[in-house]
């Protein structure tokens, strides 16, 4: 099983990648989890907020938002593709 997780923003320079590719993740939080893991703090302090994501932190799964799904929750298929943007400011 193999899930593509994009990072934009703020996020591909806190992380210093663009991508990565996960062999395996059932839900959406299991690959928070496995990220927090990979990257650490940065990660977790720049999406989570205790053990939710935070408010204005976008999660897509095929182009869906998670928050219109099944949220941490959400299912993981072979294939999928996770795109994660952090807050953006500016104007």
């Amino acid at each position: 099983m193999a899930i593509k997780v994009e990072f934009f923003a703020t996020l591909r320079e806190v992380l210093g990648t663009n991508s990565v590719e996960l062999d395996y993740a059932v839900t959406v939080g299991d690959l928070i989890n496995m990220l927090i893991e990979r990257f650490g703090q940065a990660f977790r302090e720049a999406v989570m907020e205790g053990s939710r994501i935070k408010e204005m932190v976008k999660i897509l799964v095929n182009g869906r938002d998670i928050r219109e799904r099944g949220g941490l929750e959400t299912e993981l298929r072979d294939g999928d593709c996770v795109s994660i943007f952090p807050p953006v400011a500016g104007g």
